[in-house]
């Protein structure tokens, strides 16, 4: 058979295929009937229709499987072909998981019944009362000093009972289906071939929710910009607008000095993109091609600046750009960002891979250092300066702690400040804007988003090379 040639399903695997579907939806539609409040009955009536397709199903694809194994053409599973399943490692891992949300159930369990035990001595009820239920009736029990006392593990360990409790159930099930259920599927070619169709509508599916979880925001968003204010604070909101309002976006422009915004962005980003990829290339080349007493303590510092947020640091940061009278200046804004602890590791990492016969030979044709830096390690490792290029000036562009912090008027001001400034026009408006605040919100964005898309190639070959070193 060729490799390409379509794997034809007899009419109970076609049938089985389609319970499976339809157990599917049915499943998910009783997920969905939580938040949408449907009635009891139908969840129950969808959650047993969706077990029944499967249980219907199962016989139906396993009939010829179980056939093989009966007359001798196939062993059943052992704990080898456990130990064998690419997904045991994984099991593992969920079993450990779900074993220490147990544990931190049973914890808080006692730590609970322990506080709960200390209040009711201290409201003389001791030998008297032994629940909460009991405890609130009586005048003497103070209820919030109890819950104040609570801790997390105390507070949500019934959650993380249940949370173990289901994990533990997940890899059960799948340990019995790797043990009992694999030597079916592995004695039947055809059986094979619909798990692996399963399995990968399953991945599609997957990725499909996972990216409308991950882009729905941003469509909500661009969606609430063509909204009126009063359609988007409704209590009861809206996928889409009852009328689109495109005077949000001019307003915007009239309300703030966005072109300002813009401007100043613009060249605070492309001042510190050049200068942590200038700074990141030369500090990269000494850490991995220079030889001078303590450089591995250097380079081990340089890791720890990785570790430290900006949050610790900005007050002395603070401080000595107000000594240097940069407050409220461009200068202000570039200076903390000129040097990238992460950026130099990066470049340090890929430097360190290109073999020193071409440092060598770089030397013969009569090139100092910045020579054989320009000439011979950028163009090797192009696609990760391309990488390091485009992330430094997306972080520049959606900097925003640093330059609310240092920025005290329009003139200095970037565009992720000045979206917030927005909540601060609606002076004599009935409603605050948000609608036009999600405009700005919405303009600030589409430069990163065309500078990505028409990138993002470069990004993801160099972060795969730098990953690869």
């Amino acid at each position: 058979m060729m490799r390409n040639q379509q794997t034809k399903f007899s009419a109970n695997k076609r049938v089985g295929l389609t319970l499976i579907a339809i157990g599917v939806v049915l499943l998910v539609a009783a997920f969905i009937s939580v938040p949408f409040q449907w009635g009891k009955g139908i969840r129950q009536i969808l959650l047993i229709g969706g077990f029944a397709s499967f249980l219907v199903a199962a016989p139906l694809m396993w009939k010829k499987g179980l056939a093989n194994i009966r007359s001798g053409k196939a062993m059943p599973g052992s704990l080898l072909r456990i130990r064998q399943s690419g997904s045991f490692d994984f099991l593992v891992l969920f079993l450990a998981i779900g074993l220490l949300l147990l544990v931190l159930g049973g914890v808080g369990k006692v730590s609970y019944q322990a506080t709960l035990d200390k209040h009711i001595e201290l409201a003389g009820m001791e030998g008297k009362i032994a629940t909460l239920e009991e405890a609130r009736r009586n005048s003497a029990f103070i209820e919030y000093n109890f819950t104040q006392d609570l801790h997390t593990l105390s507070k949500n360990y019934n959650g993380f009972f249940l949370a173990g409790a289901v994990i533990l159930a997940f890899v059960i099930i799948c340990l019995l289906y790797i043990r009992f259920v694999s030597p079916i599927v592995a004695a039947d070619d055809s059986l094979r071939a619909a798990h692996s169709l399963c399995r990968r509508s399953g991945q599609t599916v997957v990725a499909v929710f996972v990216t409308l979880i991950m882009i729905f925001p941003i469509c909500w968003m661009i969606i609430s910009s063509f909204k009126t204010s009063p359609e988007l604070l409704a209590s009861v909101p809206t996928l889409w607008p009852k009328k689109f309002v495109w005077e949000n976006y001019p307003n915007v422009i009239k309300r703030a000095p966005f072109d300002r915004y813009l401007i100043n962005t613009l060249v605070t980003t492309c001042v510190i993109m050049l200068t942590e990829v200038t700074f990141g290339v030369l500090a990269a080349y000494g850490f991995s091609k220079g030889t001078f007493k303590g450089q591995n303590i250097l380079f081990m510092l340089v890791l720890g600046a990785l570790m430290v947020p900006i949050q610790v640091t900005f007050v002395p940061i603070y401080v000595l750009i107000a000594r240097l009278n940069a407050i409220d200046t461009y200068l202000g804004v570039i200076l903390p960002s000129m040097v990238s602890a992460y950026f130099i590791f990066m470049l340090r990492q890929n430097f360190m891979a290109v073999d020193d016969s071409y440092i060598e030979a770089g030397k013969l044709d009569g090139m100092g250092r910045f020579g054989t830096i320009i000439h011979v390690l950028c163009p090797m490792c192009m696609p990760t300066l391309i990488t390091v290029s485009i992330i430094s000036f997306i972080n520049g562009w959606n900097s925003y702690f640093w330059p609310k912090m240092v920025t005290k008027t329009a003139a200095s001001r970037t565009i992720a400040v000045g979206v917030q400034q927005l909540k601060n026009t609606f002076a004599g408006q009935e409603v605050s804007n948000y609608n036009e605040i999600m405009a700005g919100a919405v303009m600030a964005i589409v430069p990163i988003v065309v500078l990505f898309l028409f990138l993002q190639k470069y990004i993801m070959t160099g972060m795969s090379k730098a990953a690869m070193k």
